[in-house]
């Protein structure tokens, strides 16, 4: 008969080998299917916004050709584009660096300040509003998990961003203006096929 130690061992082992294993499962349902759901629920909400606009549009006898609707549309259509891509330290060196931009090239179109019809001006705010919060509220996610993350994420941006401030000056004039070209309509197959 074995020794009680020599079997408490084993259970030991056994209960590590069990933990090990369910924290294996609960990490890949929380990394790749809970992830998988979440950016779909994104995209839907993009969705949605975009439809109600267009449905505004189309109800209320708005031209689709104002300058304020085609921005609005088509940075929509780029949050749709970027949402397999888009994670914590991109939005972080975007909100970082957002001056270069200013600095080293020509600012993106803003037709709704010119925009004179207070209604359709009050939808497009209203609904630019509503996608900037789900866009925040995907990639910093709800729950403690996610601020705890984001926490642990700024700080290693953090680190890093001392290293390659320089680097990073340089490059994110670029990430902001190829978001707002994924947004286009006019993409070719070849640069669609690129997104995938």
């Amino acid at each position: 008969m074995e020794p009680i130690h020599e079997r408490r061992k084993m259970m030991d082992e056994y209960v590590i080998i069990e933990c090990a294993i369910s924290l294996g499962v609960l990490a890949y349902v929380l990394f790749w299917q809970i992830a998988r759901l979440r950016r779909d629920n994104f995209r839907a909400d993009i969705r949605r916004l975009r439809d109600d606009l267009f449905d505004f549009m189309w109800e209320n006898g708005y031209d689709f050709s104002t300058p304020a609707y085609v921005e609005a549309r088509q940075t929509l259509n780029g949050m749709l584009r970027i949402s397999n891509s888009l994670s914590i330290p991109k939005l972080l060196l975007i909100l970082f660096f957002g001056d270069a931009l200013d600095r080293h090239q020509s600012r993106l179109p803003d037709s709704l300040g010119t925009l004179k019809d207070p209604c359709l001006r009050g939808k497009i705010e209203k609904v630019r509003y509503k996608a900037v919060n789900t866009m925040l509220r995907f990639v910093f996610r709800k729950g403690i998990f996610g601020v705890l993350l984001s926490l642990i994420v700024l700080l290693c941006l953090i680190v890093r961003l001392t290293r390659y401030k320089s680097w990073a000056r340089q490059k994110s004039p670029r990430l902001l203006l190829s978001a707002y070209e994924l947004g286009s309509p006019s993409l070719s197959m070849q640069q669609r096929a690129l997104l995938h």
